[in-house]
Order: C-alpha cells, then structure tokens, then sequence
C-alpha cells in the first residue's frame, strides 16, 4: 500500500514537467520597446582632448535586417574638429546580436560602420571623422545593451527561462525559451 506522501512524491516530477510546458516557446522584443530602451541611452556626446574632438550621436533608428539576421542602427551625428571644423550627417551601422544570460541583456555585436552620409560641412572631414565616430558608436555598443530584461521577464511560473536563440524577424527580435 503506497501511503500518501509517497503519492505525493511521485506526482511531483509530473507536475514538475507539466509545469515546463506551460512556459512560452517564445518572448518578442518589439520595434516599439527598443525604440523606448534606446530613447534612454541618447543623445550620446564625448569629448576628446579639452574640444580637439567633440561628437554628439542623437535619433537613433533601428532596423530589422531579417534576411541577414542582424539589426542595423542609423543616428544622426554632429562632429567637430578644432582643426578641421564641423560636419553633421548621419551614420549607419549593422551587426549581430549577442545576448548575455548572467547580465540578461542583449547586445550587438561586432558593429561594422556602413554608412556615413555628410548633409552639413566638408565631405572629405565626414572621411577623416569616420574612424572616431565609429570608435566612439562601437565602444559604446559593447558596453551598453541593446536591451536589457527584468527580472521577472526571465521567470514564468516560478521557473527560471533560458534563451536558446535569437531571431530577428520583421516585427522585433525573437527569443526562443527553454525552461532552466
């Protein structure tokens, strides 16, 4: 005669795994909340050398590449130069996304500098100013995320979630989830 803790006991690994199914196959990150996430992080200003360099980076503008599955990022930038005056305009650049579990961010990777369109000043100075503007971009998307979940957005019925992968797809960034 099986008593009734014992009972008890072999019911929990079914409740247990039927607890796992009910977790979500899936978490969104629409356009819309990295469009807030990012409003957050800009306008983005340094200055190099006491006014030698000064760059502002403001209105980002983010776009699913979804063929390529990487996002791109296009801002637009007001640059001078003490000795070379001051140019605006805008750049773009695109990389892969990268999410780190211990942080519960996501970041992109491996920024690569595509576009650098001059609307105001020199063209030749938007030449010379692309490697810092680039620097200065890329630094700064290694060190701040993209986007950065609560929390509570990584539990589900009192279990924890792990990604096991990233999509991008035409209306956000899509997350594929596991129970932990």
């Amino acid at each position: 005669m099986i008593t009734r803790s014992l009972k008890l006991l072999l019911l929990i690994p079914l409740l247990l795994s039927a607890c796992a199914t009910l977790v979500p196959k899936h978490y969104l990150v629409t356009h819309e909340q990295l469009d807030r996430a990012w409003a957050k992080s800009f306008p983005l200003q340094r200055s190099v050398g006491n006014g030698l360099f000064n760059a502002s980076l403001t209105t980002p503008e983010v776009t699913f590449l979804t063929s390529q599955n990487r996002i791109a990022l296009i801002t637009h930038f007001s640059a001078s130069s003490l000795l070379a005056g001051e140019v605006k305009g805008r750049i773009g650049l695109s990389g892969a996304l990268r999410y780190d579990a211990a942080q519960r961010a996501l970041y992109l990777q491996d920024p690569n500098l595509e576009t650098l369109e001059v609307d105001q000043g020199a063209p030749e100075l938007g030449k010379v100013l692309r490697p810092a503007l680039n620097m200065m971009l890329s630094e700064y998307l290694r060190a701040n995320p993209l986007y950065q979940f609560k929390q509570d957005e990584m539990r589900y019925a009192g279990m924890e979630i792990d990604i096991t992968q990233i999509s991008v797809v035409e209306n956000g960034i899509k997350f594929d989830l596991k129970p932990r």
